[in-house]
């Protein structure tokens, strides 16, 4: 099962992001657990910021200190370990609870710096207490957090800060923003391998075998695709040779098949004669076929290049009328004039031709065979004979292949060829049953839209 480079680079960095983001935990968490006294004091100043961030604007416009109920609910559920108190600029108290847990004397202290921190025992307890000098809208203030330890687990919410800050604000971002990079990255140094696939599947009967395209190409892939271009260039003279070879046979042949012919049909008739004339007739009809295979492999069409379908079914229609009369069929044709399609008549009625000869080969006597042309540039032959069974129609298309060694004297190329003109035209020979009995080969050519 193949997989994508590109998912399986970014799994991979989510798996290496997803590590050290563990480890960034770890190590956040190791700090702070290894200065104790460091994070009480943390704890202390992340509970003066929420009490400082109550410091709002009243109706009057003065700074008033209006703490919503989720701070002040800690305070509630344990008035023995929490406590604050708020003054202003003049050292008025605007705000407190659970102050008693503080010796009065200690929540403000003359002339203290602007942040203190200080253990005090008090009730038999230590209680931290910290101080901090805030400005709000312009306005000095001072507000004072004690703990006597934690019941509420405000650490954690030290812990989660940090982490928010240190792994989420500061790694997140750069996780994402490397995964998208390399993301775009490597699909752009992919871009010349999904070119020269593309090209790998265009090559066939009407592109012929061309090397694969290596401008841009990764270093490290280049010489996989030099050396896949070597193996085509390779193949691609193997085959040219095998056509060559069997075009020249071919054609080689003809002429002392044709002499031979000759010189049989001057000598005197009888049952011995005519086997060995039926025997060259064969021969000829298969040195021709070689002949058109190998044309129909090299076959290229001009995408420019247009015909009248119509016409063209009317020709061969016309031209194997004499042959389907003397065999005792009938050939019938249904077209409209003027359909109009891209393709190459010659090729086509080559086709068209092998079709028929093929439709009457296998059909009974006074049967008929039909050629119809119908909208949108579809051409079908449909005959009366003994039908394909399903299993046989993908492989019909094969060079030399009968389903019985006795079928008919036929050549197994007919429908090897019109299956190489189809691909030349951009489609494809279908096979289907048709009803009452019979067969329908049909090839689709694309049509010429009027101007």
């Amino acid at each position: 099962m193949s997989r994508s480079l590109v998912t399986t680079l970014i799994r991979r960095l989510l798996l290496v992001g997803g590590v050290l983001t563990l480890l960034n935990i770890a190590f956040v968490t190791a700090y702070y657990s290894a200065d104790p006294e460091g994070l009480r004091r943390e704890k202390v100043s992340h509970q003066i910021d929420r009490l400082a961030e109550a410091l709002k604007p009243g109706p009057d416009g003065k700074v008033a200190f209006s703490p919503p109920e989720r701070v002040l609910k800690t305070f509630r559920d344990y008035p023995e370990a929490y406590a604050f108190r708020v003054e202003d600029g003049r050292g008025a108290v605007i705000g407190t609870a659970n102050a008693a847990l503080v010796p009065a004397e200690r929540w403000s202290v003359a002339n203290s710096p602007d942040a203190w921190w200080s253990d005090i025992r008090t009730q038999g307890r230590s209680v931290l207490v910290g101080s901090r000098r805030v400005i709000a809208q312009g306005e000095a203030f001072r507000i004072a957090f004690a703990a006597a330890g934690d019941p509420s687990n405000l650490l954690l919410f030290v812990y989660f800060d940090e982490l928010f800050v240190h792994v989420i604000v500061s790694l997140l971002p750069f996780a994402i923003c490397l995964m998208i990079v390399n993301a775009v990255t490597v699909r752009q140094s992919l871009r010349s391998l999904v070119h020269a696939a593309d090209a790998a599947r265009k090559a066939g009967p009407s592109h012929g075998i061309m090397a694969l395209p290596t401008r841009g190409m990764p270093t490290e892939v280049l010489t996989l695709v030099e050396a896949i271009n070597d193996a085509l260039r390779r193949l691609g003279e193997a085959l040219e040779a095998e056509r060559a070879f069997t075009a020249e046979a071919a054609h080689a042949l003809r002429t002392p098949l044709a002499v031979l012919s000759a010189r049989i049909a001057k000598l005197p008739g009888g049952d011995g004669l005519d086997a060995v004339k039926t025997d060259i007739a064969a021969l000829s009809r298969l040195v021709n076929q070689l002949l058109s295979a190998a044309q129909a492999d090299t076959l290229v069409v001009d995408p420019d290049r247009h015909c009248d379908l119509s016409a063209v079914a009317e020709g061969v229609v016309g031209a194997m009328a004499p042959l389907a009369i003397g065999q005792g069929k009938r050939l019938a044709l249904e077209a409209r004039p003027g359909q109009f399609v891209y393709g190459d008549p010659d090729a086509i009625a080559h086709a068209l031709r092998n079709l028929v000869e093929n439709a009457l080969r296998f059909s009974g006597e006074d049967e008929e065979v039909l050629v119809r042309v119908g909208e949108g540039g579809s051409l079908e032959v449909l005959d009366r004979g003994p039908g394909i069974p399903d299993e046989q129609k993908p492989l019909v298309t094969k060079r030399f292949w009968r389903a019985k060694a006795s079928d008919l004297g036929g050549t197994g190329l007919g429908l090897a060829i019109v299956q190489r003109i189809a691909e030349a035209h951009g489609t494809s020979l279908a096979i289907r049953d048709r009803d009452g009995g019979g067969t329908v080969f049909s090839l689709a050519f694309r049509p010429l839209m009027p101007a």
